[in-house]
């Protein structure tokens, strides 16, 4: 919440110097004040420009990959819960969303936006950057999350703390879900090993609503796009067959068998319209390695083909 944060600093620093000043008799206060003023205008004038940006450079990325751009909706406001899907306003929407494929797997990413107001006048916006592929199925809810938020997201979802037999990904990792059966038979081995990559490490990961996402503070661009899709579509490809098939055969599959539409270019991974290779969705084996790279390359590293 950079543009957020950036608010509230200039609102924290115009209170400030409107309280040194009245402190010290009223010397030059208006002087004081309108100082502030200036800083804090320049800051919102900042945030404007960012966020035009930001709808700019998704709209350009969707023109030359093939994806669908929408500038506004709130398609995804009730769709999953806990964090940032649980805050409430006077306005919830995401904006800037992009959709495509993936590694074969259907993805989107969006801004996700909370007003509220307060005496009629809306106040500063909470921001994130969610980004998700899609699953087959509906599964409950699984949270996987830094050590150090594990306490606050167990109390929020009433579940428990899953360990593994693996230290390493105890040490960095907490699995929080009300079902701690289920949350073994997903955190397998090949899950335990995508989440020990670098490129997953200080995420907060969610397996819920029929997806697996990931989010932040703040606008992300579409120059960290694939390394963000490299993980939750790794996670996804690593979610066990059998947990699928169980939760399929409950009622809760949501496997689309229309074939995508659009041009080759923008339905073949690994191709888009510039004509020019990228390794999007290389890695048929799900082994982590893009197939394209040389042995021993990972992903997430940091000369990753745009």
């Amino acid at each position: 919440m950079r543009g957020i944060m950036a608010m509230r600093v200039g609102a924290g620093a115009l209170g400030l110097l409107g309280a040194v000043a009245w402190y010290g008799g009223g010397t030059h206060l208006d002087v004081i004040l309108a100082i502030a003023g200036a800083a804090v205008l320049a800051l919102l004038v900042w945030e404007g420009v960012s966020r035009l940006r930001h709808g700019n450079e998704a709209a350009e990325f969707a023109a030359s990959h093939g994806w669908e751009h929408v500038q506004r909706t709130a398609a995804y406001s009730t769709r999953f819960s806990g964090t940032p899907f649980d805050a409430t306003g006077s306005s919830v929407r995401q904006e800037d969303v992009l959709r495509g494929v993936y590694g074969g797997i259907r993805c989107a990413t969006f801004t996700h936006v909370v007003e509220r107001q307060h005496d009629g006048e809306r106040s500063a916006a909470q921001v994130y950057q969610v980004t998700l592929a899609e699953l087959p199925v509906l599964l409950p809810r699984l949270d996987i999350v830094p050590e150090n938020l594990a306490h606050t997201v167990a109390q929020a979802l009433g579940g428990v703390d899953v360990e593994v037999e693996s230290h390493e990904f105890n040490r960095r990792w907490r699995v929080v879900t009300r079902d701690p059966r289920y949350g073994h038979d997903v955190i397998d081995p090949r899950m335990i090993e995508r989440l020990l990559q670098p490129d997953a490490q200080g995420r907060s990961i969610r397996i819920s609503g029929g997806a697996v996402l990931t989010w932040t503070a703040g606008r992300e661009g579409v120059d960290t796009l694939a390394k963000r899709l490299d993980v939750v579509v790794g996670v996804a490809r690593r979610i066990p067959a059998h947990v699928v098939r169980r939760f399929s055969e409950g009622g809760g599959s949501l496997v689309d068998d229309a074939p995508l539409a659009g041009p080759a270019w923008a339905t073949t991974p690994g191709v888009l319209n510039s004509r020019r290779y990228t390794g999007i969705g290389a890695d048929a084996d799900g082994d982590g390695v893009e197939d394209w790279r040389q042995p021993g390359e990972r992903l997430g590293s940091d000369d990753e083909t745009r």
